[in-house]
């Protein structure tokens, strides 16, 4: 464990993980450091002062460098300050610890024997990473390092450096006394982490083949399967139940008995399917039919193969009560908000209309006021005839049946729509070149949903000094795209969300179906509408639906029948 403080700074550099570093690494960015340090801040006669301090100081210096190199490298890459490398690089880390530890030897003097201690620091850690017989190949490079090293200072063979090479006394037992002593230290300490190895290999292996183990996660895998509020059965390949946990019998109301068929107790075909979501009614004695919903499914073993089938299940019968429920709630707010609408869209005619009657049976009204009276009562009733026709649409039940239509012609008729149109004069309908495909429509529908949507644009862009109305068609894939866009007046979010609620238009001219007539057509029909709008931009309306295949329309003209 590293010192609370420095697992602090670690982590503010970035280090995900520093609670295990890389022994050797650590050991030589350390080491290298404090030495460096320790030997600059000591007074002239309180430190090693020799031949070679220069060349010791730098070397010192190098193993800083290239172990804080190593470091940074692997918080980039890995986001931790200290990270296991691959096996070479450990093995390089080995031979820098060997040589950095060699190094403050040489320079401290190779005749004191606390400091051959060192060579044991290698050993030690190539225990964390190495096998047994790379740990005694480490011990024996160490103190072959210890016995050169010596030997090298004694002989004569490696010039002075620090504490060692003139003056070196090792006359009579001294020289082998000191070579034996290091390296019994050393292949003693290779020895016990050698033991130490081997018994933490087998203790590992014996662990995790462990029955403890195995008792524990069947233990929790029983509870799990226990505490489920939905019902769990498991089956044999035949179908027959061989386990079942409690809350599989209290939805059954009855007893789960092991070997017997699953379809004596559920009804999920003969013979039953591999992969199968399921909803089913089962009948009971004096009360509303039980409502079933679950999944089956394949069981495999460890090798991946089927050894049975797994059935969840749970019990729908309140949740179905309750969606019934808000079905029904939700038709009769519809109900309320659509007849609310309606009352309130004929409001306004119906009141005009009584004003214009008691005008009327007012005596001596001029014959200008009486003409405008009849003008007025002529454009309300036709408002109202249009409510009451578009309120009709829309209750219909379903689309008219279609036919198959050339994409072009309907466009071409609504442009044609467009131009006769006198509100529209002054204002061109933008129509892109249409693609020679077909569609399979209902033509009274379609054409109607068009000159919805362009009549929503026409209103949109009232008032913009450039208005721009397009009407344009893409065939991709197979799929027909019709789109109508404006630069108007645009929506907001919350307009939006209303968009196809009846009788939630913001125009003042229409009656507030055109969009809800829309969106049942297209719902009919099912294709699939997107809109896109926002406030001072404009909006986007696109239409998707399947394209008609030629070579059908070719078989049907051919077809004498």
């Amino acid at each position: 464990m590293l010192d609370p403080m420095l697992q602090r700074t670690l982590g503010r550099l970035g280090a995900t993980d520093a609670s295990q570093p890389f022994l050797p690494l650590a050991f030589r960015l350390y080491a290298s450091f404090g030495l460096l340090v320790l030997h600059l801040a000591l007074p002239a006669e309180g430190r090693v002062v020799g031949p070679g301090e220069d060349l010791y100081l730098a070397a010192l210096a190098l193993f800083l460098i290239e172990a804080v190199a190593e470091a940074g490298q692997g918080l980039r890459d890995r986001g931790q300050i200290f990270p296991t490398p691959t096996l070479p690089w450990i093995w390089w880390n080995l031979v820098l610890d060997l040589g950095l530890v060699t190094l403050v030897i040489a320079y401290q003097g190779v005749v004191q024997e606390r400091f051959s201690t060192l060579y044991i620091f290698p050993v030690l850690a190539s225990a964390f990473y190495l096998g047994t017989t790379e740990i005694v190949w480490v011990g024996v490079v160490s103190s072959m390092s210890h016995i050169l090293l010596v030997l090298g200072f004694t002989l004569g063979l490696i010039p002075p450096f620090g504490l060692s090479g003139e003056g070196l006394d090792l006359e009579g037992s001294r020289l082998p006394f000191l070579l034996g002593i290091a390296s019994l230290q050393i292949f003693a300490a290779t020895l016990v982490l050698v033991l130490i190895r081997r018994s933490l290999d087998r203790l590992r292996t014996d662990l995790s083949a462990s029955e403890a183990t195995v008792d524990e996660l069947s233990a929790l895998h029983l509870r799990v399967v226990e505490s489920m509020s939905s019902g769990l059965v498991t089956l044999d390949p035949a179908g027959r139940i061989t386990s079942a946990n409690p809350a599989a019998a209290a939805i059954l109301g009855r007893p789960v008995p092991m070997g017997l068929p699953i379809q004596e107790l559920l009804d999920l075909g003969d013979p039953l399917p591999a992969q199968h979501r399921f909803e089913l009614a089962r009948p009971q004695e004096g009360r509303n039919p039980q409502i079933l919903g679950g999944h089956l499914t394949s069981l495999r073993g460890p090798g991946g193969q089927e050894t049975g089938q797994l059935l969840l299940f749970q019990d729908l019968t309140e949740l179905k009560a309750l969606e019934e429920r808000t079905r029904i709630s939700e038709r009769l707010a519809a109900i309320g908000q659509l007849a609310a609408g309606l009352a309130h869209e004929l409001r306004n005619p119906l009141a005009s209309i009584s004003g214009c009657v008691q005008l009327l049976h007012r005596q001596g009204a001029p014959e200008e006021v009486r003409g405008r009276v009849l003008g007025i009562l002529d454009r309300e009733t036709q408002r109202v005839g249009a409510i009451v026709s578009d309120f009709l649409d829309l209750a219909r039940p379903e689309a008219a049946p279609g036919k198959v239509l050339p994409l072009a012609r309907v466009l071409e008729e609504a442009r044609a729509s467009w131009e006769m149109d006198p509100r529209t004069e002054g204002l061109p309908l933008s129509l892109q070149e249409p693609p020679q495909a077909l569609l399979h429509a209902d033509p009274v529908g379609l054409h109607r949903t068009l000159m919805n949507l362009l009549s929503n644009a026409r209103k949109a862009v009232k008032g913009v000094p450039s208005p721009r109305v397009t009407l344009s068609a893409q065939v991709t894939g197979g799929r027909i795209r019709l789109m109508v866009e404006d630069n108007g007046c645009g929506m907001a979010p919350d307009q939006l969300d209303r968009l196809f609620v009846p009788f939630s238009g913001s125009f003042e001219e229409g009656s507030g179906l055109g969009m809800s007539l829309v969106y049942k057509f297209t719902e009919a029909m099912g294709w699939r509408i997107d809109v896109q709008s926002r406030p001072g931009t404009g909006t986007r309306v696109r239409i998707f639906l399947p394209e008609h295949p030629p070579e059908e329309l070719l078989a049907q003209q051919e077809d004498p029948a």
